[in-house]
């Protein structure tokens, strides 16, 4: 079953991650389409990416039973492959000559915090929640975080978002950088998010390509560290302490908590 939509309007594809019941939490198949998705529209009639998320959230991260089941598949890589699975998409988005814009709403928990600032714009509803909520699982933020928040925000207050592991909303979050723009009526929805990130969209397309791909290589390309190079010590890191006791308790209580309330 897939866990995407896709929809090709003009120049512009919008990839939608389409799991509402689970709040769009990402599995390694979710990211595999995504990847895939992002991967084909290269070479198409396709000049700009859309991603958002369908039912009112972008994602709430990493999907819980997913995680645990490769905690417990009793192989030792079965977390590192998990990792390099997702990592494949954040360098599909990274390395993309065309621009991924994200149009974010609800919560944008964890790996889908780092999945959006691996695109090239964001613009967010006003009720939109970001929060770096790893350590609270027993984790280390993945999914390329300790690569791209610095980059946007700083060291410190990376440090702050990713070890105190908060909750920003919307309107803290665009003076630091993360987004581009808030939508600032508090009734706006993620329509409003979706339609403002398919207008940027449409007007990256009309640009043309080979000078969109360049700016965006030269850009992403600007500081001495690679991205290939922090995913892969990442993906090292969090393999291990996946298979630590606090991993297990992290995601099982927040298994247990959604069982409660459902």
């Amino acid at each position: 079953m897939s866990h995407i939509l896709i929809s090709d309007a003009g120049a512009v594809r919008t990839v939608t991650i389409n799991r509402p019941e689970r709040r769009n939490a990402l599995s390694p198949h979710t990211g595999e389409e995504l990847t895939e998705a992002i991967a084909s529209a290269d070479g198409s009639e396709v000049g700009a990416i859309v991603l958002t998320g369908q039912g009112g959230h972008f994602s709430a991260g990493g999907d819980a039973e997913a995680i645990l089941e490769a905690i417990g598949a009793g192989d030792d890589n079965a977390p590192y492959r998990m990792m390099r699975s997702f990592h494949r998409l954040i360098e599909t988005i990274w390395n993309s000559p065309l621009p991924v814009v994200a149009a974010v709403s609800g919560v944008v928990y964890g790996g889908a915090f780092n999945l959006a600032l691996a695109c090239d714009l964001i613009y967010a509803s006003a009720d939109a929640r970001f929060c770096q909520v790893f350590v609270r699982r027993g984790v280390i933020p993945d999914m390329g975080g300790a690569y791209l928040l610095p980059r946007l925000v700083g060291v410190q207050r990376a440090k702050e978002l990713m070890l105190l592991a908060g909750e920003i909303d919307a309107a803290r979050a665009e003076p630091l950088g993360i987004v581009n723009a808030v939508l600032a009526d508090p009734s706006a929805t993620l329509d409003a998010a979706r339609d403002a990130a398919r207008d940027a969209a449409a007007n990256l397309a009309a640009a043309p390509s080979y000078t969109m791909e360049m700016a965006k290589r030269l850009i992403n390309g600007s500081t001495n560290s690679a991205l290939a190079e922090s995913l892969s010590a990442e993906a090292s890191a969090q393999s291990l302490v996946l298979g630590a006791p606090a991993a297990r308790k992290g995601f099982g209580a927040f298994l247990d908590r959604g069982k409660r309330k459902g």
